[in-house]
Order: structure tokens, then C-alpha cells, then sequence
């Protein structure tokens, strides 16, 4: 075991080289007690996890060692990569993340490893895999391995107050969110340690010593009973529950144009049966009236408008030269075109905004309609990544819609006319309507060449808005108490909060490859985070 591993930490370390990156893996499994002499039998594999870090990363690490011939694959998927290495079967779960602060350093550079406490405690969790329907191999096998394996920890394990359950409870969080995603991955319906039926342990624990049997039993106790892990499982089994119509929505509307004047087809979609609420400059879906939280995020997406067969920007999008789809008022398609990018370039940019040229130029188009034109572009909601057309902010409704549908009692406007200089929040009725409210959450997009690094991110402030403290420390602490990953930035211009910054206001952001774009990648894992913390701040902000 011990030269499998430093094998693995010698390749590591030249890949990270050639690189230049700074991968990190984590060991975790049998291993770990095994290593520690807290048991006997030896592992019949090696587990690997990952610190937080670019997904591509992983996927080029695995690449690099399956190049080398000393790495045969035995089982390969998206998420699981089996290689026999060294003779030995080494299991890397591209899922399964955790951040340093709960992990241990090993004697090998970049290799970390689980505490025998967090070890313990995940073989324990394990038997309500083991014990579903789910589990695609001997269940009776392998439930006599792990309850051999947990009594022998108990016996020469000696510092028991390290396994009080409420010392790791934010571990468990974390670790919730990782078995969640695997769950997602391979199709489960539900959240196993939610459904678990403890009853289904008597059979295996009947002749085990009595005071591990009641630590066993009242782990489960208090998985149930402690709020903030139920909350969170109970969050996971409707997501699970409503995947389908979750990927139906990302769908239907992430490619759905919305230019700014246009957006009131795509509000009345997603927004169908919740509105309660319409302004010029917004629309509201007003679900509780008790609530201090206000969440907005602006539909309007930039692209062409085509005058007179002529088209022109609405933003700032950045054009390429190929096949552009042309929409009708109300976002039906119309047919596709090839236009060529007109630079302009001899003009100087107010010149260019005064003399209105256009900046495409296209195959003939009807010159008594006026329609909107984006870049052709094919949508695909994977396991892993979402790739759509122009993220921004597409997902950010979608992320409220999936809170209001299926998740929270919330209250949300999606706002019109963010991208010409934030129109839609001047209107008199709208700002009325949000100084009822004492939070304001935005919700936007924001490029980010690390945008496969897990994490939402936290506009602390930007050219035209100032920083507040108050806020900011609220929204972090949240994060902190979820052990969720976060990233602070200052933003590159103006948001819909812009106009409300004297309130308790703050943006969120999903991070992605590209905005304003003809090709947008964000991380389906980012999607729920976004949304998991949503639902926080709604039920927590008062």
C-alpha cells in the first residue's frame, strides 16, 4: 500500500510540474485505520478525493497517469476512475471534494488524508448505501466487513471524546454535499441517509459490544435530529426528486432570448402561475409577506437588435462571424442567418455610439419587423458542466425559479433593462415595492478563468458601489456555518443593486468561462450551491 502511494505521490508531483499547477488529493477509506494499526485487515483498495481546485485539473491528472503504462483502467465513468497501480486497485472520485481545513497532512508532497475520527464516522454513514437497494453487490458481505472493522476501531481506538458527534457536524455538511452529487451522478431518486431504516442494523449490531451499538444508533439520532444536517438532506431529496424538471427548466430557458425590451415572454415562462407582481421595470413573485429578503436578478441578455435589416448591439456582446438565430417579439424563432462581425475599428467608440453603424452584417432580413438575433449555439446540461449560449444571467433566474418552484417560500423580481445602464430599477413602482424589504440579494454571473473551481463568489464591490461591512460579514458567517467554499472579488461595473446600495444589499455570482458571449461553461455543482445559500438567507435573515 505504503509504494502505491508514493508512487501516486511521484506522478502527482511531476504532473504538477509540467503544469505548472498545484494539484492536491486527499486519502480517505480504510486506509486510513489501517495505516494507524486501528485495524488488521488490510484494504482491499486505495481511495482518493480532491482539494478544491479547477475540474480540469482532475480530469488532466487522470489523463496523465492512464498515458503512463503502469496505470491499467479497470472501471472508468465521468466520476469514478479505477486504475490498477502497482498491482493494487486506487479509486480517484472526481465528485468528491473537501476543504484543508478538514484534512490532515501526509509525510508525501500534495497528499493529504481524512482524520480516523472522519474515517469512522464515514464508515458508519456508509451502511445506509450498503444496505439500500442502490448497492450493486453482496450487501451481507460487506455489511460483516464494516461492522468487523468498526468494532475493531472501537476496541484500540483510545480518545473517544473525539468522536462527539457535534464536534463534527460541519464535516458532515460537507460531506453531505458530496454524497449528494454522487447520488445526482448515478441517478438515485432520494437521499439515502434521509430514507435510511435503522431498524435494518439490529440483525448486524445484535452481538456487538453495547456501548458502540448505542454510539452507532444514536449517530443516526442525531443526524436526524440536528436541524442543520436535516435541513440539508431534506434540501438534497427534493432536488433529487425534481432533477427532471430542474434539467426540463435549465432546458427550455437557458438559450431562451430575452434581449433587453424582449424579456417579458421569457418572465411570463418561467415566472408562469407565480407572478403577483408587474412593473415597468420588473416582475414580482411575491411568496411570503413576513420575509426581510428581497432576491433580483435581471433578465434582459445582451445581443443584436435588428432595425430596418440592420443590426445593431444592446449591451455589449462580443461577436464572431458564423450562423445567428433571429427571434420574433415574443422569442419564437424565426429561422437562422450567416453574418459577418463589422469592426469598424477607424472609428473612435463615441463616434462609433453617435453614428449608430451596425455591427453585424447579415444575409438579407425583413426590414418592416424588428427582431432580436443571438449566436447559434447548442445547449447541453450535463453531470458536470452546463454549457448554454450566454450564462449571464439566464442561470441566475433559473436559479430563482428552482428556489420558488421547489424549494423556499421566497420573494424575487426579475428586473428588465439591467445591460443599458440599469433602467429597469429607476422605475418609480419598483424601487417602491423594494424599500419594503431589508435585505437585497442579487444574483449575477461573473467571468472567471477559474469558473471550474467549486465556490460562489461574493461581490464585496465595484466601481459604483461601496463596500458594506455589514452585509458582507452576514452573508460570509452563512457560508462559514455551512462549510461552503466562497470566493470575495470586486466587480468589473455596475448591478442591479447599484441603485439600492445604501440598503443591506450584496450580489452573489456563479462563476463562468465567458459573459456576453457566443459560448458560456458554469459548474452544475456552483447551480446548487448558489441555490442551497439562497434558501439560507431566506430562512435566516430577519
Amino acid at each position: 500500500m505504503t509504494e502505491t502511494i508514493k508512487i501516486i505521490a511521484a506522478y502527482l508531483q511531476e504532473f504538477n510540474k509540467k503544469e505548472g499547477l498545484n494539484l492536491r488529493i486527499f486519502l480517505k477509506g480504510s486506509y486510513i485505520h489501517w495505516s494507524k494499526k486501528l485495524i488488521e485487515r488490510v484494504p482491499n483498495d486505495l481511495d482518493f478525493g480532491f482539494l478544491n481546485g479547477p475540474l480540469i485539473w482532475r480530469q488532466k491528472f487522470i489523463t496523465f497517469l492512464l498515458a503512463e503504462k503502469f496505470a491499467v483502467p479497470i472501471r472508468v465513468d465521468e466520476n469514478l476512475k479505477i486504475l490498477k497501480i502497482n498491482n493494487i486497485n486506487v479509486e480517484f472520485i472526481l465528485l468528491e471534494t473537501i476543504p484543508e481545513e478538514f484534512l490532515e497532512k501526509t509525510e508525501w508532497e500534495n497528499i493529504w488524508k481524512t482524520s480516523v475520527e472522519s474515517a469512522f464516522f464515514k464508515k458508519i454513514l456508509m451502511m445506509t448505501y450498503v444496505l439500500d437497494d442502490v448497492y450493486p453487490h453482496n450487501s451481507h458481505q460487506k455489511m460483516t466487513s464494516i461492522i468487523a472493522d468498526l468494532v475493531m476501531f472501537w476496541n484500540k481506538f483510545r480518545n473517544k471524546n473525539l468522536l462527539e458527534y457535534s464536534l463534527h457536524k460541519k464535516e458532515f455538511l460537507v460531506g453531505s454535499w458530496n454524497s449528494f452529487f454522487i447520488y445526482l451522478y448515478y441517478n438515485y431518486d432520494r437521499m439515502l441517509e434521509i430514507h435510511f431504516d435503522v431498524k435494518k442494523l439490529d440483525k448486524y449490531l445484535a452481538n456487538v459490544l453495547p456501548d458502540l451499538k448505542d454510539f452507532i444508533y444514536g449517530f443516526f439520532d442525531y443526524v436526524k435530529n440536528t436541524k442543520s444536517i436535516y435541513d440539508l438532506g431534506m434540501f438534497f431529496d427534493k432536488i433529487q426528486k425534481n432533477i427532471a424538471k430542474i434539467n426540463k427548466s435549465l432546458t427550455d430557458f437557458l438559450n431562451f432570448p430575452s434581449l433587453t425590451g424582449f424579456e417579458e415572454p421569457f418572465i411570463k415562462k418561467i415566472l408562469i402561475g407565480k407572478i403577483t407582481k408587474s412593473t415597468k421595470g420588473g416582475t414580482f413573485s411575491l411568496n411570503n409577506p413576513k420575509k426581510n429578503t428581497l432576491f433580483i436578478a435581471h433578465t434582459d441578455e445582451v445581443g443584436g437588435i435588428v432595425i430596418n435589416g440592420e443590426v445593431f448591439n444592446q449591451g455589449s456582446p462580443y461577436w464572431e462571424s458564423g450562423i445567428f438565430e433571429v427571434f420574433d417579439k415574443n422569442g419564437e424563432k424565426t429561422g437562422q442567418i450567416s453574418c459577418q462581425k463589422a469592426d469598424n475599428l477607424i472609428f473612435s467608440d463615441e463616434k462609433q455610439r453617435k453614428i449608430n453603424r451596425p455591427n453585424l452584417v447579415c444575409e438579407k432580413i425583413d426590414q418592416k419587423e424588428i427582431y432580436q438575433i443571438l449566436p447559434k449555439n447548442k445547449l447541453n446540461v450535463a453531470k458536470f458542466v452546463i454549457w448554454a449560449r450566454n450564462h449571464d444571467n439566464k442561470i441566475s433566474n433559473l436559479v430563482l425559479k428552482t428556489l420558488v418552484d421547489f424549494i423556499s417560500d421566497a420573494n424575487i423580481v426579475l428586473t428588465t433593462k439591467e445591460e443599458i445602464q440599469l433602467q429597469g430599477t429607476k422605475d418609480k413602482e419598483l424601487i417602491q415595492e423594494v424599500e419594503n424589504y431589508k435585505f437585497l440579494i442579487n444574483l449575477d454571473v461573473s467571468e472567471d478563468e477559474n469558473w471550474d473551481v467549486e465556490g460562489v463568489k461574493i461581490r464585496v464591490a465595484d466601481p459604483f458601489m461601496a463596500y458594506n461591512s455589514d452585509i458582507y460579514e452576514k452573508v460570509k458567517n452563512l457560508f462559514n456555518e455551512n462549510g461552503l467554499e466562497f470566493r470575495p472579488f470586486f466587480g468589473s461595473g455596475s448591478t442591479d443593486i447599484t441603485n439600492f446600495q445604501n440598503k443591506n444589499a450584496i450580489t452573489l455570482s456563479i462563476p463562468a468561462s465567458k459573459i456576453h458571449s457566443n459560448e458560456s461553461k458554469i459548474l452544475l455543482k456552483n447551480f446548487f450551491y448558489l441555490l442551497w445559500i439562497c434558501k439560507e438567507i431566506n430562512d435566516k435573515f430577519h
